[in-house]
């Protein structure tokens, strides 16, 4: 790759990561019950996109096993809620 591309590409990632950040921000304005909503509508997706799945006679997702980070994380704030 010559340094034009490298610069456009790293101009990309850049605008990319910027984007991201914005929807991040864009999120933690939501109320609660927006955020319940949101979260409602993406399982109501999911759903139909699996149904939609199997009736195509494809075989049913197999979801993705978090990964270990994701566990230290819950263990560790778990910790604080253990009787």
């Amino acid at each position: 790759m010559d340094r034009k591309s490298a610069s456009a590409m790293e101009e990309l990632v850049k605008a990319h990561a910027a984007a991201a950040d914005e929807d991040v921000i864009s999120l933690r304005a939501l109320s609660l019950r927006q955020r319940g909503v949101l979260i409602e509508s993406a399982c109501a997706a999911a759903a139909a996109l699996e149904r939609s799945r199997l009736a195509a006679g494809l075989p049913a997702a197999e979801p993705v096993a978090w990964p270990a980070s994701t566990w230290d994380f819950l263990k560790k704030n778990a910790a604080h809620f253990r009787t």
